[in-house]
């Protein structure tokens, strides 16, 4: 009967609260601007949530090149995150290549990031297609 009685009592209390709102949604990140400055391209994106300072940290994938540095802010709860990218490496980029952002360490081999990107909890993001039209003044 105890055990009964616990059970109710849990269902009740879970009730209210629909399975999905204990998963976090993924922030929305997107390519804000990318403007060249000097011998470097400054590549921008926007997240509706702050980008995470931890012990891991961005990569740019585009193609098959790889960028990690940069430089991170926050607003207004929004994250802002600028790659800076030697103008050199810039235009050796392929166009219509793919554009990733992943926190952490992807391995390449076998890693399909169009499927990582679309699950909720994994940090990957899909930006699109690279195009060297990107590139405002």
């Amino acid at each position: 009967m105890k055990y009964i009685t616990a059970l109710f009592f849990s269902l009740v209390i879970l009730l209210p609260f629909p399975g999905k709102s204990f998963a976090q949604e993924k922030a929305k990140t997107k390519i804000a601007h990318v403007k060249q400055k000097d011998d470097l391209v400054l590549f921008s994106l926007t997240s509706s949530k702050p980008f995470i300072f931890g012990n891991n940290k961005y990569y740019l994938h585009i193609g098959d090149k790889e960028f990690t540095r940069n430089e991170q802010s926050k607003s207004n709860g929004e994250g802002r995150m600028t790659f800076l990218i030697p103008a050199d490496d810039f235009n050796t980029l392929n166009e219509n290549a793919p554009i990733y952002l992943t926190y952490g360490v992807v391995s390449r081999d076998g890693t399909n990031m169009e499927e990582m990107s679309k699950v909720n909890f994994v940090q990957c993001w899909s930006l699109g297609k690279f195009s060297r039209k990107l590139l405002t003044k």
